[in-house]
């Protein structure tokens, strides 16, 4: 399996912390998922990426590009190959226009499972695919359903967040059923989609946490014993300031939640942020 990381902020903002030094950071979770690594981001109103199909603990690059870059937007991943081979081009994220999307997870029977998903996908979208692995294919399954539903396939017009949130639960929900309808096992896919201005993500069969806050009380400056955890900050409903989502809680100054399997994060271009809760009747892919 793999790793993802995410972050949207309101203010321009640098990952390096979470990526390379923070507890449990980015960088050390690839020792364990060494097969190549993607970091995405915005600028410019447009998305940028760069993989690299080296383990993100032994590749300088991932600390340079870690280092320097700003952005509102970042999605990040390190992978443990599963289906496909070890290289750059199999490395996520994957773009297309303006979207970025990462999966953690494997499409079992993907050999059986490919023509079925390749035959829905919209002609355009199919050339686009390059790789070999069951991760970009899904990606370009659900821009195909994205597209259907009435959402701009390049991601430079503005989409509703919680229209494309439903079109990726659409998406896992086809291709779940289908896996059933062959005596499959069923797909676990955990997936992350932006394009710079919203977010969503869709927790199925892997553990994903998210974070709006910071873990201390407001009044540590003045605190008798600064050492101490006094307030567990819940997460404010509705508008955020930034919104963090993660495979493993990365740093121990953040309050992280987890995600209920099946349920969706959606935050939108105001910074709204709603989790909807599982579709009725859903199930762990892996209990």
């Amino acid at each position: 399996m793999c790793r993802l990381f995410a972050l949207k902020s309101r203010v321009l903002s640098r990952p390096h912390r979470s990526l390379l030094d923070a507890e449990n950071a980015v960088l050390a979770q690839s020792r364990e998922h060494p097969d190549g690594w993607g970091i995405g981001w915005f600028a410019d109103d447009d998305a940028y990426v760069v993989k690299s199909g080296l383990p993100a603990h032994a590749c300088p690059r991932f600390r340079q590009v870690s280092s320097r870059l700003q952005s509102h937007t970042f999605l990040v991943h390190v992978r443990r190959a599963t289906v496909g081979t070890v290289d750059s081009l199999n490395a996520h994220p994957f773009r297309h226009g303006r979207w970025l999307f990462a999966h953690n997870g494997t499409i079992f029977g993907f050999d059986v499972l490919r023509a079925w998903m390749m035959e829905r996908i919209e002609p355009v979208l199919a050339a686009q695919i390059i790789g070999d692995t069951d991760s970009e294919v899904l990606f370009f399954y659900v821009l195909t359903v994205m597209q259907g539903l009435g959402a701009d396939r390049s991601g430079h017009v503005g989409a509703d967040a919680r229209g494309v949130a439903g079109a990726v639960r659409l998406a896992l929900g086809q291709i779940d059923a289908e896996a059933r309808r062959l005596g499959l096992q069923r797909p676990v896919t955990n997936v992350i989609l932006t394009d710079g201005r919203l977010l969503v993500a869709q927790r199925a069969g892997r553990a994903l946490f998210l974070s709006t806050q910071k873990r201390h009380c407001p009044d540590r400056v003045a605190c008798a014993v600064p050492s101490r955890v006094c307030l567990e900050m819940l997460r404010p409903p509705g508008r955020v300031n930034h919104v963090l989502v993660a495979s493993e809680p990365v740093g121990h100054e953040n309050h992280w939640e987890e995600l209920a399997d099946g349920a969706s994060l959606v935050c939108d271009a105001e910074f709204e942020l709603s989790i909807i809760a599982p579709a009725p009747g859903w199930t762990d892919p892996t209990a």
